[in-house]
């Protein structure tokens, strides 16, 4: 082989050999990069969404355990009352209530005080619904004593709810069909169940189209929305009827899901009731504080026997009905909780305005102040007080305690111009504090206190003594050395108290301080001496005066020659008399 092949070959050795290194490098590079893009898309990877929590829905039997520990815990203010049974329980086949919570600060005793009524469930599947009323009752009692607003409210009303209307339903539902509606009767062909909304007698305001039975509702057993052989067929319907008539409801707030909804009535009619203004008014209002839409109740879609119409026309009982939610029972934690939570305001709102349902202008104005100065008068308190129905002037009091001890009620009388009101609280100390609120009444009986959740919120001042006392030291005093002299402040004077004299003077080279009010002073050397007195009072308020004491020596006459002579005679006579008569 020549050399010249020999080289060739030794060329096409090398050069294969490099493409060989550069192939295998190249694919070295292209795995590295796959791995780091692959860790990089890694790293940026949304985490895989954990499993939602899912809400856990009360049966029947943890709620009537629930209200009873509600009670046990808050014996004061919170009542459970069996109001009527189930319609498997008048059968004997099942053991549920119709159970009623009473919440009030004196929940045994029947007081005069507007009472509201929360109802839930008509509809087994509305679980949500139950739950919104539970933690009600929770906030209601657990906030008893800690939260101003709910104090008041459980002091000024009456409050009755009751969480499940359908006990059987709500168990059905919850353990054999989630979409179940109706109680659980068992119906002559072999079908069960009522629509317990649907089962009321109608809206009885003389008008045939709303009589039970009739829009909205169905006579054959196997609707869901089957009205019953006649109103208030079922035992529980009956339970709230019977409650109704023997209480005196103002208000109704009537629990359901879904639509997110406020309604009013009448639902059997696009006709306005004869409160429409005052129904819309409220209902707006509830519907602001949950978001949801305000509609009477026909603009979901016409009804008859239902809750509210019957409330409204039986007994004039303001009746609103929620829808809640945008499904009949929210699925997740979050979800749920959330309906709960958006709920409450509009609860405690129309507890609140079950005391005027009219909502009538009525108003309180007083300017409180932090401080007031000391005057042995007392203490003027003013505030303007109007009304639309009118004052009743003989119910306007100012009610008062010193240092957070218990109260006093004094009248406040109607002074010019009118509206104004004026109530005088007894002179107190400085340093005390004032606390006090106002309670007024209007002619038709409603009841105003300023400030609007007294006596869990309250007015206060404290008051103060910024004013010196007087410092009188006296006149300028004259004194002879080894006589003493009386210092006297007892001219001084303050609007409260003085509580201490301090005198003070250079002496000897010396400072002297006295305590006292009268103090004596001996100087045993004569001069000029400038005395300061400092006054006190409780305040810690002070005043000075200054006097001058001058001391001098005491008088000694000059003895002349003739005295001198006198004198010695006389010392002369008396020894001579002393010796003669020894």
């Amino acid at each position: 082989m020549s050399r010249k092949n020999t080289h060739l070959q030794s060329y096409r050795l090398v050069s294969a050999t490099i493409l060989l290194c550069l192939l295998v490098m190249a694919a070295v590079a292209v795995s590295t990069t796959g791995e780091v893009e692959s860790a990089a898309a890694d790293s940026m990877a949304v985490a895989p969404p954990q499993p939602t929590a899912v809400y856990s829905y009360m049966g029947y039997s943890q709620i009537r355990d629930e209200l009873l520990s509600v009670e046990a815990q808050h014996p004061g203010i919170a009542k459970v009352y069996d109001i009527g049974d189930s319609w498997e329980k008048s059968q004997s086949i099942a053991d549920r209530d119709i159970l009623a919570l009473k919440i009030s600060d004196n929940v045994l005793l029947d007081e005069d005080e507007p009472e509201v009524l929360v109802v839930a469930l008509h509809h087994a599947r509305e679980w949500i619904s139950s739950e919104i009323v539970m933690e009600a009752i929770r906030n209601m009692t657990d906030g008893y004593g800690t939260d101003s607003r709910v104090s008041w409210l459980v002091d000024n009303r009456e409050l009755w709810l009751v969480p499940v209307v359908n006990p059987d339903g709500i168990d059905y539902a919850l353990s054999t069909d989630q979409w179940w509606r109706k109680n659980r009767r068992y119906n002559f062909d072999d079908t069960y169940g009522v629509d317990l909304n649907r089962n009321y007698g109608g809206s009885l305001n003389n008008d045939s189209a709303g009589a039970w039975g009739g829009v909205g509702s169905s006579h054959v057993p196997s609707s869901d929305v089957y009205c019953g052989v006649s109103p208030f067929s079922e035992p529980e319907t009956q339970a709230i009827r019977n409650l109704v008539i023997q209480r005196n409801f103002t208000l109704c707030l009537d629990f359901h899901s879904y639509g997110e909804l406020v309604m009013w009535p009448w639902g059997y009619t696009a006709n306005l009731t004869s409160d429409n203004a005052a129904l819309v008014s409220i209902g707006t209002q509830l519907a602001a504080l949950n978001g949801y839409t305000a509609d009477q109740s026909v603009g979901l879609y016409p009804t008859t026997g239902d809750s509210i119409d019957w409330f409204y026309g039986y007994d004039n009982i303001f009746a609103i009905l929620f829808e809640v939610a945008t499904v009949f029972h929210p699925q997740t934690t979050q979800e749920a909780s959330g309906v709960i939570a958006e709920n409450m305001p509009p609860i405690l709102l129309g507890i609140e305005i079950a005391g005027d349902r009219q909502q009538r202008q009525f108003a309180i104005a007083h300017l409180p102040v932090g401080a007031r100065e000391y005057s042995a008068s007392g203490f003027d308190l003013w505030a303007n007080i109007t009304a639309d129905r009118g004052v009743d002037e003989s119910a306007i009091s100012l009610n008062y305690r010193i240092d957070g001890g218990l109260w006093v009620s004094v009248p406040m009388a109607i002074m010019s111009p009118n509206d104004t009101y004026l109530g005088a609280i007894p002179a107190q100390q400085p340093g005390c504090l004032v606390e006090y609120y106002i309670v007024a009444h209007d002619t038709g009986g409603v009841e105003l206190m300023s400030p609007r959740y007294a006596p869990y919120e309250i007015h206060s001042f404290t008051v103060v003594d910024s004013l010196p006392p007087v410092a009188d030291a006296g006149d300028d005093l004259p004194a002879l050395v080894g006589s003493p002299i009386l210092l006297n402040a007892s001219a001084s004077n303050d609007n409260t108290e003085i509580v201490s004299y301090t005198w003070t003077f250079s002496y000897n080279g010396s400072q002297v301080v006295l305590y006292g009010e009268v103090v004596a002073f001996t100087f045993w050397v004569a001069g000029s001496y400038e005395v300061l007195l400092n006054v006190s009072d409780s305040s810690g308020n002070y005043n000075t005066d200054i006097i001058n004491v001058n001391v001098e020596d005491p008088y000694i006459p000059e003895f002349g020659s003739a005295m001198i002579i006198s004198v010695s005679l006389l010392g002369m006579l008396l020894l001579l008399w002393l010796r003669r008569n020894r």
